[in-house]
């Protein structure tokens, strides 16, 4: 099972978290074969949002994290 955690604090949640929460929780694939969890705060955005959104996929930190490129890294990890 692939561990996400999606930052869903305010500049993370306003970055583009929404989004990737929004993608993970509606596909089949990704709640199949993920934990998901939207977290408080992973404190690795910065003090201006420079590096949201942040998400921790198998306690490895992203940070200025897109769609894609998170969907990317799953079905990479889906796929071992």
């Amino acid at each position: 099972m692939i561990k996400i955690e999606i930052c869903c604090g305010l500049n993370c949640l306003a970055h583009g978290g929404q989004e990737l929460l929004d993608i993970l929780e509606s596909d089949e694939m990704y709640k199949k074969n993920c934990e998901i969890k939207c977290v408080n705060c992973l404190n690795e955005c910065g003090d201006t949002a420079e590096n949201s959104p942040v998400i921790k996929i198998n306690d490895k930190i992203y940070k200025k994290i897109t769609a894609d490129c998170m969907m990317d890294l799953i079905e990479n990890l889906i796929s071992k």
